[in-house]
């Protein structure tokens, strides 16, 4: 080691104490971080004391190497699990999404006017002709397929999930989103309150089982989970299509559709709703909206 090595005893650092007491503690320090190592690797330390020998350089590559290992995430899955000590009812969390925490006291349109619509972009229109017209509804049943995957992302994604959660609360309604990625999931968990519930599974066989199981149409169909590649719209469209077949059940006289990343930049009408917007078509459903989103009421 070099003088000015941080485990060199020197006088500087030992302060007062003698360099047997200061290598004690270096050797101490040494063991616990050894030891750490064990806990975190599942038992491997020696080949990741190597890594770091090898090339000390390396820490944030090796960091990332344990930080997905096995023992891990059981640490992880402990501390997110364990002492679940509560009953009261989840509350919406503005501050995840990017929202001021007096938006948590107004009314869902009056928060909708001030704070929502400056950043929604291309969906401002499409989402307010949506909500206005979903004020028919006294206690909405709200299904999404595709939830709110990155907080605060509003122009990009939307925040839909949070949305829905919002104006579902205001009206004794209930939220169910699907999605098939954990971590969207886990976005929209934490962003939302207990009236939502969320689904981890594929869109088209969850709704499929929702059919069978609810006695009730849903209010709002809002499909928007498998993700559009410009150059090769038809495989998205194609989902969105079996979506809507899946949920054939779930609709009544009343009930909107509504399909995002419809009309887009140098592309033809229907992005991701092009086969829905086909079969809607035929049968009795009413235009109310056609923009970046497109939106159906089905008639009686």
């Amino acid at each position: 080691m070099t003088s000015e090595s941080k485990w060199q005893p020197s006088a500087a650092r030992t302060n007062g104490k003698s360099g047997r007491e200061t290598v004690k503690e270096d050797m101490a320090k040494l063991k616990a971080a050894v030891s750490l190592i064990d806990r975190l690797s599942g038992g491997q330390q020696e080949i990741f004391l190597q890594k770091l020998i090898d090339d000390p350089a390396a820490v944030d590559h090796i960091a990332s190497e344990l930080s997905v290992l096995p023992a891990v995430e059981v640490l992880r899955k402990l501390a997110r699990t364990s002492n679940i000590m509560t009953s009261e009812p989840i509350k919406a969390d503005y501050n995840y999404v990017g929202l001021p925490i007096e938006a948590s006291e107004y009314p869902f349109f009056t928060g909708f006017q001030k704070l929502i619509i400056p950043k929604l972009g291309k969906r401002a229109k499409g989402f307010s002709t949506l909500f206005h017209r979903l004020d028919a509804f006294s206690n909405p049943l709200i299904i999404e397929t595709g939830c709110l995957r990155v907080p605060g992302n509003w122009e990009g994604d939307g925040q839909s999930t949070f949305l829905f959660d919002w104006y579902a609360r205001e009206k004794y309604g209930h939220v169910l989103t699907i999605d098939i990625n954990p971590d969207s999931i886990d976005s929209a968990r934490r962003a939302c309150s207990s009236v939502t519930s969320t689904i981890l599974n594929d869109s088209i066989s969850a709704l499929d089982m929702l059919s069978k199981m609810l006695d009730r149409p849903a209010s709002l169909l809002y499909f928007d989970s498998f993700d559009l590649d410009l150059e090769n719209p038809m495989p998205s469209a194609i989902h969105h299509a079996m979506e809507m077949m899946a949920a054939r059940r779930l609709i009544g006289p009343g009930t909107l559709v509504c399909v995002d990343d419809f009309s887009l930049p140098n592309q033809k009408q229907g992005g991701k709703g092009l086969i829905v917007d086909q079969f809607l078509s035929t049968v009795n459903a009413k235009v109310l909206y056609e923009g970046y989103q497109k939106i159906w009421e089905i008639m009686g």
